[in-house]
């Protein structure tokens, strides 16, 4: 998976002009793009092209896809009473809004119905290709801007607190920012 933005692009945004922190600037990309990208991202959606799977237990009479913007539904499988799992032929439904931002939606081909599955968890599994492209120039550019000003943040202050003259305060980016999405629930 590509980079929503580049090392050459943010070492401009931060002005950084030798390669001693190359290493660190990558990961510092990496952590900036998870916060935003994919499933637990904040945006809720993929910026650059990726795969993933929606698993359903049940055929619902239209299937948001989540994750968008969608570039297209690769594959819809499906558990059929008798226990065997099936491929849905692409002629058999119909995907639309591909591409927009609001999301795809997946229903039945006009004259056609969703086929009878076996009533078991997970039956049904939609395979779909989602994010704005593979080239970065194709993030919208307030995002990939977000992405530059939180790797300059945590390029500039490397630690989760910042001691200043009588206060110590926790940097908004910290270490808690990042966690936040990766907690669980304890009992």
């Amino acid at each position: 998976m590509n980079d929503p933005v580049t090392l050459e692009e943010v070492k401009e945004h931060i002005r950084v002009d030798f390669d001693d922190e190359d290493v660190r600037i990558a990961d510092f990309i990496k952590a900036a793009t998870q916060r935003l990208d994919g499933r637990d991202g904040s945006l809720g959606r993929c910026l650059v092209t990726q795969t993933w799977k929606l698993t359903l237990d049940r055929f619902a009479s239209e299937i948001a896809i989540p994750l968008p913007p969608c570039q297209s539904i690769d594959a819809i499988t499906y558990v059929d009473p008798d226990g065997v799992t099936q491929t849905l032929a692409p002629s058999e439904y119909q995907a639309f809004a591909l591409g927009t931002v609001e999301g795809a939606k997946v229903r039945p081909a006009y004259g056609k119905s969703w086929p009878t599955i076996r009533n078991v968890p997970e039956a049904v599994t939609i395979t779909f290709t989602a994010g704005f492209g593979d080239d970065p120039e194709d993030i919208p550019e307030p995002i990939r801007a977000a992405i530059k000003m939180r790797v300059g943040h945590l390029f500039e202050h490397r630690e989760s607190v910042v001691i200043g003259s009588g206060f110590i305060a926790e940097t908004p980016d910290g270490t808690e920012d990042f966690v936040r999405d990766h907690k669980t629930w304890s009992f």
